[in-house]
């Protein structure tokens, strides 16, 4: 007769395995790093994500209010792309995966950084998590409702854990837009300067870009996730070498950031602050900085030194060691050059930089009709003046909406409205268009009107 303790003994074992298992898969679910992702293992490092060091959301969220106005409707422009498809197959990107990761590229090419791509594992990461904002309406890296369908993990490690992506180095951004142009949302990103950080990281070899479109109280919200990082580890840069943004002799340069749209916030306090300068070395060295100013260059020469706030590590916490940012107190001015002037040391070896740069002209763009008024149930035609084109796809946003049966676009600059049948007695039979980048109709840059006439 055979004994039955070894079975029972291998039953055990493979029990206890099993619960290890379960205790580990829990603990990336509630540990919270002091490193910065979330939750730390014995054999990864963290995944780095803007406000992990101070125990604060992190992303990027445009100001405006998530709705558009009462009786107000909007419209996309003709160059807004094809609608996304609903998820992303791994492997594999969709039309607006592929946007974002072509702008990804798009900023770390011009800085002079090493391009990421595509990686499958990432993807359903990044996918999994915009999907998951979307569906919640919430922003950052952090998520806490087990009951959404794409709940995949609580931050940004155990997403990636339950990917099994062997990772050395790794990193997440997150933004939330209301556009549908996916470029906007990692234009802002480059703007908040924690995660400028990360998109400019010499050490990211791969990336999964994940979207969500949705709409929201009639405004399109767009969640963009972007996980970064590399299996293998690519050659150190040369100590000297620096990732500079803007880098030497950038034009159309932004003018202003609003520090309140990132979470945490750079500048607190502040409302509206210049557009902000970077220094970046190898992610596995240390930076050191002695000087850090930006002036303007007049026609006379070098002119005014500007008020900014320096961060680095040593004062902030969200800065990485091996990074520093200048942010001038008030925005910068437009069509003006500016001069930037670095000075410090990379592991200890003396680094000076300097160089220059152009903020964009501010060229206002106006709106005309055809006639100042138009009969009820007629057709007015409006043109766009000094449009940028391509700052990409815009919103009309026309109200009140019961004066207009239908709106469309003739050509990227041109439109045509039909106006509704008749205005009642005693009602506004002024039509109102503001032209906005926001599908919530906040921040037009161009606005006109006219009036409709009532039928006798």
């Amino acid at each position: 007769m055979r004994s039955r303790y070894p079975v029972l003994v291998c039953v055990c074992a493979v029990l206890l395995l099993h619960c290890l298992d379960l205790e580990a898969q829990n603990s990336a679910d509630t540990q919270i790093g002091s490193a910065g992702d979330g939750a730390v293992s014995a054999t990864r490092p963290a995944v780095r994500n803007p406000g992990a060091a101070t125990g604060r959301s992190g992303g990027v969220t445009a100001a405006s209010t998530r709705a558009v106005p009462p009786d107000t409707r909007t419209v996309v422009s003709p160059d807004a792309g094809p609608t996304p498809s609903p998820g992303a197959s791994a492997g594999s990107l969709n039309i607006m995966q592929q946007q974002v990761l072509d702008r990804v590229n798009h900023y770390r090419t011009i800085a002079g950084v090493a391009p990421v791509r595509a990686e499958a594992k990432l993807l359903n990461a990044a996918q999994s998590h915009a999907s998951y904002l979307g569906a919640s309406g919430a922003t950052g890296h952090y998520e806490t409702n087990k009951s959404n369908p794409y709940y995949t993990g609580y931050s940004p490690f155990d997403r990636i854990l339950v990917q099994r992506y062997e990772y050395v180095a790794a990193g997440e951004v997150v933004a939330s837009e209301s556009s549908s142009h996916p470029a906007r949302a990692i234009d802002a990103l480059m703007a908040a300067i924690y995660h400028r950080f990360i998109i400019l990281s010499s050490d990211f070899t791969q990336a999964g870009p994940g979207v969500a479109l949705n709409a929201n109280r009639g405004a399109d919200v767009l969640d963009v996730t972007v996980d970064l990082g590399a299996e293998v580890l690519p050659q150190p840069l040369d100590p000297a070498r620096l990732t500079l943004y803007p880098f030497d002799g950038q034009q159309r340069v932004p003018t202003d950031f609003d520090p309140a749209q990132e979470s945490p916030d750079p500048m607190p306090g502040h409302t509206l602050v210049g557009y902000p300068l970077s220094v970046q070395a190898d992610p596995r060295s240390t930076l050191v900085v002695e000087r850090f100013e930006l002036h303007e260059i007049s026609s006379a020469g070098l002119g005014r030194r500007l008020d900014a706030n320096l961060l680095t590590r040593a004062v902030d916490a969200e800065t990485p060691a091996n990074a520093a940012a200048l942010i001038s107190s008030a925005p910068l001015a437009a069509g003006t050059a500016y001069r930037a002037v670095f000075s410090g040391s990379v592991d200890g070896q003396p680094v000076t930089r300097m160089w220059e740069f152009n903020t964009a002209a501010e060229v206002p763009v106006t709106m005309t009709f055809a006639s100042p008024s138009v009969a009820a149930g007629g057709v007015q035609r409006a043109t766009l003046h000094g449009l940028d084109t391509a700052k990409g796809p815009y919103y009309l946003c026309y109200s009140p909406a019961r004066l207009v049966s239908s709106l469309r676009h003739e050509s990227e600059m041109q439109f045509m409205m039909t106006t509704a049948a008749d205005c009642e007695p005693g009602m506004s039979c002024q039509v109102t268009v503001q032209a906005t980048y926001h599908s919530t109709c906040s921040a037009p840059f161009a606005v006109g009107s006219f009036d409709v006439t009532r039928k006798e």
